[in-house]
């Protein structure tokens, strides 16, 4: 970057001087002040215009380090490395420029501050040639002085200058850590001040700037102060430290005074400034660090004008701006009232109060009745359902206070939604116990209470049955109904229940004995289907350890005969002569409303002989089947 050239010195002070120009200390961090309960608000301090950019044309600058203003508000502004000084009036128009490179009557090599007296006479330093140039309104050269040194009236490092009411002239002498007083002509009238941080003592001072009372403020860059003084040198008082929150400084770099006692300080490694009063009370701070407007790049100079405007050397963006210092009332703004969707028991809103405008540094305070909610310009806050009148207080430092209310409505207009526990459909036994696993209602605001179910369900007949979920939230807003399906199902065969009985046929004749369902069948039993009895028996198959027609039994046929309607048989009692007995197997069967089937068989036998005892069952070897389903 341009500002940052150095330039080899020739004189025999070249090795103990080490020069520091005010357009050589510009910060590469800037810190952003964040304030939790209180927020600097731009409303005194104001953008209002800027001119400039990088160059060397008219209008243009090349690290613009020294800014002052005369009675009639034209701006001056001295270009540490344009060796050249611009003159415009109070809106940037270009009037005029001087200077020639070099050091040479009339010349620069790095001007450094700008300052005019009541007759219009400027007067310039150039860190570099350690010198104060004096010329005339018109930019003429008419003389100068100084020079590398330690002596009254010799410089290392000429900064700062500024004019009293009597035209004296005061100089930052920033190497050499003091200021220095000489009349309009150069003459040398006292010097004060030393290398420390003492009161009266400096490290590196630059800026200069001269009340309408004379007192003499001092930016005491590399003690991170600004410092007060007589006219005449004695100490008054001082203030800042380093940081970056309201008050302390970076490396300030410049110093203005308005006609009302207002002090306003480049604070270059901040890329702001502040305003003071003349006893050093914070009054507020603008700008941060960038390249719109009211941003700033190491300001390194400020300057007020007869009518309160302030322009600022803008140094790193090569250009000046133009601020205004307009007294605000303070007008609290607690912006638009809100409404916001409940979050569950509490919801977080975020007040802004940042359209509130006042003078000085505005504090905030929120409350809702006598409850304080906490402070800040923006404020997070978590609400109940319903709605919060809420009061915005803002003061200003400057003094003067407001207040404004804003409504805050924490609605529940989303209804909730339902969940079903457990599975849909849901299948149930018959005759079995039914239990509801419910449904949940999901709300955003209330949130999780179970459902409302409604319809019913009989276990003990078969069949689809709904359940249907209802629930509506406490703000009544009702969820969309839902539904299970329960299917009842019959899955369990009934059961016949047999007497026991083994009936036997004596003697093997071959006649037909009858033997009914009732002469085996006790009852029938159904969980589901009670409506089953013994009449619902049927016989469908009956076999015969025995062929049909075998040796010695007879030499018969259709030795089982089942009745039509399957509720009786007709059996032939006959054996074969030279077997162990015949065994007919019955088997019964009844089938339920859901088609569930159960069987159950009894047998009836033939023996050998009537004391052999039963017959032996050898396994079917003759079937009929019955015709009933």
């Amino acid at each position: 970057m341009r500002h940052t050239r150095f330039i080899r010195r020739t004189d025999s002070h070249s090795e103990s001087i080490s020069i520091k120009r005010r357009r050589l200390i510009i910060a590469t961090g800037v810190a952003t002040v964040l304030l939790a309960s209180a927020a600097v608000v731009l409303a005194s301090i104001s953008f209002i215009t800027k001119w400039g950019t990088s160059g060397t044309a008219d209008g243009q600058f090349s690290t613009p380090t020294g800014i002052g203003t005369d009675t009639a508000g034209n701006v001056y502004v001295a270009e540490g490395n344009g060796n050249r000084v611009q003159k415009f009036d109070n809106n940037g128009t270009f009037l005029l420029k001087f200077g020639i490179p070099g050091d040479v009557p009339g010349g620069f090599v790095s001007p450094s501050g700008v300052a005019v007296d009541s007759a219009g006479n400027i007067y310039v330093t150039d860190a570099f040639t350690d010198r104060v140039s004096k010329f005339n309104s018109a930019g003429t050269f008419q003389l100068t002085w100084g020079g590398s040194g330690s002596g009254n009236g010799k410089f290392l490092g000429a900064s700062g200058v500024a004019i009293d009411s009597a035209n004296n002239v005061y100089v930052s002498d920033t190497n050499n850590h003091r200021v220095q007083k000489f009349t309009a002509a150069g003459v040398f009238i006292t010097a004060w001040g030393s290398s420390g941080s003492g009161n009266g003592q400096f490290n590196g001072p630059q800026g200069l700037a001269i009340d309408s009372s004379d007192n003499v403020y001092v930016a005491d860059t590399g003690n991170n102060r600004i410092q007060k003084f007589t006219s005449a040198g004695a100490y008054t008082t001082q203030w800042g430290t380093a940081g970056s929150g309201n008050g302390q400084f970076t490396s300030p770099g410049g110093v203005g005074a308005d006609l009302l006692g207002n002090i306003f300080v480049a604070d270059s490694g901040n890329s702001r400034i502040q305003s003071f009063s003349s006893t050093g009370t914070f009054q507020e701070a603008f700008g941060t660090s960038g390249t719109g407007d009211g941003e700033f790049s190491g300001p390194q100079d400020v300057a007020a004008d007869p009518t309160g405007n302030i322009f600022v050397a803008d140094t790193g963006n090569d250009r000046v701006q133009k601020l205004g210092t307009a007294t605000v009332a303070v007008v609290a703004n607690a912006g638009p009232d809100q409404t916001v969707e409940c979050a569950g028991s509490l919801t977080g809103v975020t007040l802004d109060g940042t359209a509130s405008t006042g003078s000085g540094t505005l504090t905030y305070t929120w409350k809702e009745g006598a409850t304080v909610l906490g402070n800040g310009a923006t404020l997070n806050v978590s609400l109940p359902l319903g709605v919060h009148t809420i009061t915005l207080t803002v003061s200003s430092s400057a003094g003067g206070s407001d207040d404004d209310t804003v409504d805050i409505t924490i609605a529940d207009t989303v209804a909730p939604t339902i969940v079903l526990n457990g599975p849909n459909p849901m299948t149930v036994e018959c005759h079995t116990t039914f239990v509801d696993p419910g449904a949940t209602a999901n709300d955003g605001c209330a949130g999780s209470f179970a459902a409302t179910a409604s319809g019913t369900v009989n276990v003990d007949v078969p069949g689809a049955y709904l359940i249907t979920y209802n629930a509506s939230d406490p703000s009544g807003n009702a969820a969309a109904p839902v539904n299970r399906t329960v299917n009842v199902v019959d899955t369990t065969a009934p059961t016949i229940n047999l007497n026991g009985q083994t009936l036997s046929m004596w003697p093997p004749n071959h006649n037909y004995h009858i033997f009914n369902v009732t002469d085996f069948v006790d009852s029938v039993t159904d969980g589901c289907d009670t409506s089953l009895g013994v009449g619902s028996v049927v016989i469908t198959r009956v076999t015969s350890d025995e062929v049909e027609n075998g040796s010695g039994d007879g030499n018969t046929s259709n030795d089982i005969v089942i009745a039509g309607d399957c509720k009786s048989v007709q059996l032939r009692a006959e054996r074969a002569g030279s077997g162990d007995g015949r065994v007919y197997t019955i088997t019964f069967s009844v089938t339920d409303a859901s088609g569930n089937v159960a069987t159950a068989t009894a047998t009836v036998f033939v023996p050998q002989s009537q004391n052999s005892g039963p017959a032996i069952d050898s396994g079917p070897h003759y079937t009929v089947n019955g015709t009933c389903p």
